[in-house]
């Protein structure tokens, strides 16, 4: 382009700048940014084997009433259980009869109410044989004191009743 001397350009600028503007400009890398995927399991992903009948029993019967079961006992309840065609059935039959039982270990609504925290770590173990994660017990936490119709009996009874319960 044509520079007059009234220009405030000159030509040893404008070169200058042209190398400026191309030394500023370069090809920007090949930079690509991702997530590795992570793999995800769920919570009894640890646990792949299932409870046999006597095994889910006797367990449950200890976790409820801190004791031993017998094995007259064991037999009789095994004998009802298998009866019953839908296991499912049977064992929401099992737990709500072993609920009934004035014998049964259950902490007291107060006790749940003041220390949630405690509580639901407590029956994790209890049941689960696992500390619950963050999220588990955040949940669990603001569950109970969110719901003013929720008893230790309903808790103890959903853990039982869980699919994890039902693996080892």
């Amino acid at each position: 382009f044509p520079m007059n001397r009234f220009s405030p350009f000159s030509w040893p600028c404008a070169v200058a700048l042209l190398v400026l503007i191309g030394a500023g400009c370069s090809v920007e890398p090949d930079v690509q940014y991702g997530l590795e995927p992570l793999q995800l399991q769920s919570s009894t992903a640890d646990k792949d084997r299932a409870k046999t009948i006597d095994q889910w029993i006797s367990i449950l019967h200890a976790d409820l009433f801190g004791t031993a079961l017998g094995s007259a006992e064991l037999f009789d309840i095994k004998q009802a259980f298998e009866s019953i065609g839908d296991q499912d059935i049977a064992r929401e039959t099992l737990v709500a009869n072993f609920m009934q039982n004035p014998e049964v270990q259950l902490p007291s609504q107060e006790a749940m109410l003041a220390d949630s925290d405690q509580f639901v770590e407590a029956t994790y173990v209890r049941f689960l044989v696992r500390y619950p994660t963050q999220a588990e017990r955040t949940w669990m936490r603001n569950y109970i004191q969110n719901t003013p119709t929720v008893t230790p009996e309903l808790v103890y009874s959903s853990f039982a009743l869980s699919a994890e319960y039902l693996h080892y």
